[in-house]
């Protein structure tokens, strides 16, 4: 009997350290080390975009744990609790963040963000904040995918357009305007072209014109300046003499006095003028009034 209860405890001691070694190795393999001690914390997400248990954690792209279990809150829909195994020797104090980072091959992992030196530390079974990047599909979805699809929805209506212009003619009408636009161009052409032409002779004239400007210049730089100058200055004399009433000129344009006497002399000499006209006129008509002369000599008085 004791040689047997010897044979079955041999029996269950290799099976319950061959099961404890299989549990061992299979969380070894995940990445759990359960001989390591590790503080643990919760995480409360909204999506988790496709995370499993045993993603690395990662702090500065150095692994400083893992993610040990993901539970769904079934009667809190929305919500995924993610429990992180992490390293007894990192300290993270409030405000640190769990940040999910999806991978463009493969699981996505979780990013610590720790908060302020200052701040206080968290223990052992404390919540971290929650923070998801937008994945590679996200970006797409928000970037090339909305302008290729923005860029569908012109084409379409550009289609659309031209459909409607070739339904009702307004194409052809339109293909009809630039040909005549083309031929009207190609007149103008020709006659800027005969133009340009005429354009040598013009610009021959253009240069005998400057040429004589320039001789016109080159004789106005050759008067004598002194001489003009001279000439202004005896204008300026004659003018003041004229102005002044010490010489003959003078007087007689600026004198009113003088004015009025020669005004009065001129007035006499035609009074004189006309009386002697009309004595002349009576004369030739009545000669014996004023002239008598006789062959026997004069008159006898009586």
């Amino acid at each position: 009997m004791k040689t047997n209860f010897k044979s079955e405890a041999k029996i269950g001691l290799i099976v319950v350290a061959a099961f404890a070694v299989f549990v061992w190795g299979l969380n070894y393999l995940k990445g759990v080390n359960l001989m390591k001690p590790t503080n643990q914390y919760y995480v409360n997400f909204t999506q988790i975009d496709g995370l499993v248990k045993s993603s690395p954690v990662m702090l500065d792209g150095f692994q400083v744990g893992l993610v040990r279990d993901i539970r769904y809150q079934y009667n809190n829909p929305g919500h995924i609790i993610i429990e992180l195994d992490l390293n007894t020797k990192l300290k993270l104090p409030e405000g640190s963040k769990a940040i999910i980072e999806s991978a463009l091959i493969g699981n996505p992992t979780v990013i610590l963000k720790l908060g302020a030196p200052t701040a206080k530390l968290l223990t052992s079974g404390d919540t971290l904040l929650a923070e998801r990047n937008p994945g590679l599909m996200d970006k797409l979805q928000d970037g090339i995918l909305a302008d290729v699809q923005h860029m569908i929805q012109r084409t379409d209506s550009l289609l659309a357009s031209v459909e409607t212009l070739v339904d009702n003619g307004s194409l052809s009408n339109s293909l009809t305007s630039i040909e005549k636009t083309s031929k009207e161009l190609s007149q103008l052409s020709v006659k800027l072209n005969k133009s340009m032409d005429k354009l040598p002779s013009i610009l021959d004239n253009v240069e005998g014109m400057t040429a004589e400007f320039s001789a016109a210049g080159t004789k106005i730089n050759q008067i004598d300046v002194a001489s003009l100058n001279k000439t202004l200055t005896q204008l300026e004399n004659i003018t003041l003499k004229l102005n002044s009433t010490d010489n003959s000129m003078g007087l007689l344009l600026n004198d009113k006095s003088l004015y009025q006497n020669l005004s009065s002399a001129t007035f006499n000499l035609g009074t004189t003028a006309s009386s002697a006209n009309a004595l002349l006129l009576d004369l030739k008509a009545s000669p014996k009034r004023y002239v008598h002369f006789s062959l026997f000599g004069p008159k006898q008085s009586k």
